[in-house]
Formats: structure tokens, C-alpha cells, sequence
């Protein structure tokens, strides 16, 4: 059966322009003040989000606002924020993550100007009401109220790199007036190392109740194998192996551009791979890895190579047979990035009473819901896009089953909100464009994307590309699978993709101390084995 599905979308959205204009009307002075108050358009309900401010005749000098919490790129603005600056013209911008119309435009103050004025911020989309719940994968510790930060952006849940105690918000009581946002659920128990992302190695996976507690959760992190000083110079993949003994441990690939990737995909001990990161930023942009293989092949050297690169690497773990999520998140080398700019939506299935009801999304209930839908890909990854996708009726993860002669009709549906501007929405698959089309030309179409008849294993996953150019601003889902006869799809191209990259790594190597290599040989002799031996299980 074809589903007909709904699209909301914003192709060309002209942020609001609000002006402020404030009256000398008060005794002299040098300067003015202005209180402004935040809340939801529809709800009329106070809400956290991140401001911006910089004076008109200096664009890029950042100011100082007394009394609030930095959130990266301006302050966080919880609810009521009183602007006591020099007389100026001042410029603006008012955010609360994707699903939010942006606020910006220019206000005075003026010699002892005094007024108060209300910012109604405009709802685009609510994920969380229809079941996907936002996330941030990793995000480095930091004294700035992290819970503040997530409720600034409109984002549920983050795994911070290591606990930082909150400095306290000078003039704000949190035990009087708490931060009334939920669900917020925060684990503290991730180490990045080495390119690699470290899950579930302590036993603290919430937020300390005092400063007592995380100097115990601090020592419980340190006391694992991971950490002591007979670990400290244990190479990456020696890491891996050592966490997949720890129960209930999850590994990802925190730099998918690292040398050692053939390497630790060959162990077959990988739970996700960051496609959104650090190299995806706000501040400025990256155009080549810090670490790792920087592009192959004819590539622009913009903002946007490395998200493609990434994307790239993707597809072909997944044409090498790899069942493998994406992930996405801050990062720890994210400069001024907001917490969530990078994130993961993830939902939860509620299975229907009958094989007649249909499959539909539900919402996870639990940090461990969570993340347990983000381990088996019931996700999207964006940095802007808003897409709720599913495929005859399924969200992603799931696996399409068949035997051979028969044929699968997949339809592709989507519910798409967007701010930016829209390059091109494409489904995508087994590595190959299977539609292609402008949003405008999609609207004309009634919003109906072709079915795809598959008669033989692959995967399958939709994504939007945006025209913004600082860097690689879209929205991916995580893959469907499709499989025949119990056999994944493998191609000895992508096979051969990784054991190039491989073989540049062994140059590397070989620069080495003799003693060095030693350490790697082993490593390197299994991966190649492993490679070979994937490569004669080719289908394609």
C-alpha cells in the first residue's frame, strides 16, 4: 500500500524583526536598561533561550551581560534578563534550538532609558510531542549549568565528557525556582579518548547530588582499567578491546576521520559512529580533520567537505556489511558551539496489539529507553533539519526481511519542517540516489516519493541538505535494513575503500620506533585478515 504523507515545511524563512526603541525619558546618565521576558507564542509559557548581543558599530566584539550563564555563542536568557549597557545601538538573535523560528533585529538604549519588554518566541515544530525525543551524544563537561544549557536549547538529553560541579547563578535560587524542564536526563559517565567514545565504563550514569558524590563518581571513572596509569599508554584498539569486557559498555567512533578506523571497525566491537561532530561548528569553520584521513578524491575545501566526507565514510561502512548507527553531538573540540547543536532524535516503537494495526512511533520513557533506541539506530541525526521519517510504516532501524524471488515494495514517508533554505531532499539507496528533488518540486508532486521494489539486501535512509555555506547543515536518518535470504549486502568496493585507508595507515606506521611497530603488528595482520576474509563474502 502507498502512504500519503504530511509535509510541513518552511522553505524561506525570513526571521522576525523586532525593534526596540527606548525613549530618553529619565534623568542623564551614560547609560540605559532594558528587561526582557520570554515566552512561547502559542503556550504563553516562560521559556529558556540563547541570546546574542553585539553593539552595531562593532559586529564582532562579544559583550559581557552581567549575572547570566554562557551558552557558546551568547548567554542563556532564563526567562527574564536585565540589559544594563553603555548608550548604543545594539544588534540581536534569539534562538531555542531547531523547532524554533529565530528572533533578531536591533533595540537602543539611550541616556537613563528604563523599559520592559516581552519576546514571544514562535514554535515551528514539536518533536517531542509526536514521539522524537532530542539528544546530545557528547558534550564536554563544563561549570555552566548544563541542565540550564539543554533547557536553553530545547535539547532532552546529553551525555557530558566527565562532571564538572555548576558554578551558582549568581542571584538565582534553584532550590526556590527550579528549572522546570523535563524530562532532562544527563550521564556523565563518557570519556573520549583517542578518537573513540567510551559508554558506560562507570557506574555513574546521572548527575551527582553533591560535590561529596562526584568526587566519588570522579575516583569510580579513574578506577577503571581504562584510566589507571597502567592504561595510559594503551593504543586505541587495546582501549576497545579492554571496554568490550566491561558489561554493559557502549564504544563509538568519536572521529570518523581517524587513521585507525579499518583497524577498529575490523574488531566488529563498534556500538555508533559520530556522523555530526566537531567538525560541524558554529564558531568558524573546518575544512580539514584534526586527526585522520582528510578527503579523497575531487572535493571542494569549503565548510561543507567534512560533513560530506563523513557521510561518505558512512555509506560505506554500511556497503561493507556493518550495521552500525550514526550518532551526533558537540564534541570535545567544539569551540563556541551551543550544547545540541548537533543532535540525535530518537524514538521508541509501540507494537500494535495485532498484525493488522499499523507500527507507529512511540516516545522513550527512560534515559536507558533512550539511548537504548539511539544503539539500535531509531534515530535521525541533524544540525537543522527537522525530518520524521519512516519507511511502509516503519521508523528507522528496522529490518525489511525477504527470500529471494520475492519482491519488496517500500514506500518512503516523511513529516519535514526546515528553517534554512533546502538544496535537495534525496532517498538514498544501497549507496545510489533513488530520488532526488527540490522542495518546491517535491510540494508539486503532492509530497509522494516513489516507492522502492528491492529484490535483493541493502539499506535505505532519506536525507535534506540546506544551502548553507559555513558547513554541512542537513538532517540524516539512520538506515533500514533490507535482507534476503539471512545475507547482508556487501560490496568489494567499499571493502576495498577500507583496506586503502588501511594501507595508508601502515605507512604511517612505519615511521615508528621499531619498538612501536611491535605494539601495532598484531593489530594490523588481524585487521588485514579481516578484511580479506569480508571481501570473499562480497555479494556485489
Amino acid at each position: 500500500m502507498h502512504r500519503i504523507f504530511h509535509l510541513t515545511c518552511f522553505v524561506r524563512f525570513s526571521a522576525a524583526l523586532v525593534i526596540f526603541a527606548l525613549a530618553s525619558r529619565y534623568a542623564e546618565g551614560t547609560g540605559g536598561s532594558l528587561t526582557l521576558t520570554i515566552a512561547e507564542e502559542d503556550s504563553q509559557e516562560p521559556v529558556i533561550a540563547r541570546f546574542e548581543m553585539h553593539r552595531l558599530d562593532a559586529p564582532r566584539k562579544s559583550l559581557p551581560i552581567r549575572r547570566t550563564v554562557p551558552a557558546g555563542m551568547g548567554v542563556i536568557l532564563d526567562r527574564e534578563l536585565v540589559l544594563e549597557m553603555p548608550e548604543a545601538t545594539y544588534q540581536f538573535k534569539l534562538t531555542r534550538g531547531p523547532e524554533y523560528r529565530i528572533i533578531s533585529g536591533n533595540f537602543s538604549l539611550e541616556r537613563s532609558s528604563l523599559d520592559t519588554h516581552r519576546v514571544e518566541l514562535p514554535r515551528m515544530a514539536n518533536l517531542f510531542n509526536e514521539g522524537w525525543v532530542s539528544g546530545d551524544c557528547a558534550t564536554p563537561a563544563s561549570s555552566s549549568n548544563l541542565k540550564l544549557r539543554l533547557a536553553s536549547e530545547d535539547c532532552h538529553v546529553a551525555a557530558s565528557i566527565g562532571y564538572l560541579a555548576p558554578k551558582p547563578i549568581a542571584g538565582r535560587d534553584e532550590a526556590e525556582d527550579p528549572i522546570r524542564y523535563s524530562p532532562t536526563w544527563i550521564r556523565h559517565d563518557l570519556q573520549v579518548v583517542d578518537g573513540l567514545a567510551f559508554y558506560g565504563l562507570s557506574n555513574s550514569k546521572t548527575a551527582p547530588e553533591s560535590d561529596e558524590e562526584a568526587v566519588d563518581q570522579e575516583k569510580d571513572i579513574l578506577s577503571q582499567d581504562l584510566k589507571s596509569k597502567q592504561a595510559t599508554n594503551l593504543l586505541p584498539i587495546e582501549r576497545l578491546l579492554a571496554a568490550d569486557q566491561v558489561e554493559d559498555a557502549k564504544v563509538a567512533v568519536e572521529n570518523p576521520f581517524a587513521w585507525e578506523l579499518p583497524i577498529w571497525l575490523a574488531s566488529e566491537r563498534i556500538d555508533g559512529i559520530f556522523l555530526m561532530g566537531d567538525w560541524l561548528r558554529l564558531d568558524r569553520q573546518i575544512k580539514t580533520p584534526t586527526v585522520g584521513r582528510p578527503p579523497q578524491g575531487p572535493v571542494f575545501t569549503d565548510g561543507r567537505t567534512l560533513g560530506r566526507w563523513a557521510e561518505k565514510i558512512y555509506w560505506n561502512i554500511l556497503e561493507a556489511g556493518f550495521r552500525i548507527p550514526p550518532l551526533a553531538g558537540t564534541g570535545d573540540q567544539c569551540g563556541k558551539t551551543p550544547v545540541g547543536y548537533n543532535r540525535l532524535y530518537v524514538a521508541a516503537y509501540d507494537e500494535p496489539a495485532n498484525a493488522d494495526q499499523p507500527l507507529h512511533a512511540g516516545r522513550p520513557e527512560t534515559i536507558e529507553a533512550w539511548w537504548d533506541g539511539a544503539w539500535l539506530g531509531k534515530s535521525v541525526v541533524t544540525n537543522g533539519p527537522l525530518l520524521r521519517p519512516k519507511l511502509a510504516g516503519h521508523i528507522p532501524g528496522h529490518v525489511f526481511r525477504g527470500a529471494s524471488g520475492e519482491k519488496l515494495i517500500l514506500q518512503p514517508e516523511l513529516n519535514l519542517s526546515v528553517r534554512d533554505p533546502v538544496d535537495y531532499l534525496e532517498v538514498i539507496h544501497n549507496g545510489d540516489v533513488h530520488y532526488s528533488a527540490r522542495l518546491d518540486e517535491f510540494a508539486k508532486a503532492g509530497g509522494v516519493i516513489p516507492a522502492i521494489e528491492a529484490v535483493e539486501s541493502g539499506w535505505v535512509t532519506l536525507r535534506v541538505v540546506t544551502l548553507h555555506e559555513n558547513h554541512f547543515r542537513a538532517a540524516m536518518s539512520s538506515p533500514w535494513y533490507i535482507e534476503f535470504d539471512n545475507q547482508p549486502r556487501i560490496t568489494i568496493e567499499s571493502i576495498e575503500f577500507f583496506q586503502k585507508w588501511q594501507t595508508e595507515h601502515e605507512s604511517r606506521l612505519k615511521k615508528l620506533s621499531v619498538e612501536e611497530i611491535e605494539r601495532h603488528k598484531a593489530f594490523v595482520i588481524a585487521a588485514r585478515s579481516f578484511w580479506e576474509a569480508r571481501k570473499e563474502m562480497a555479494t556485489h
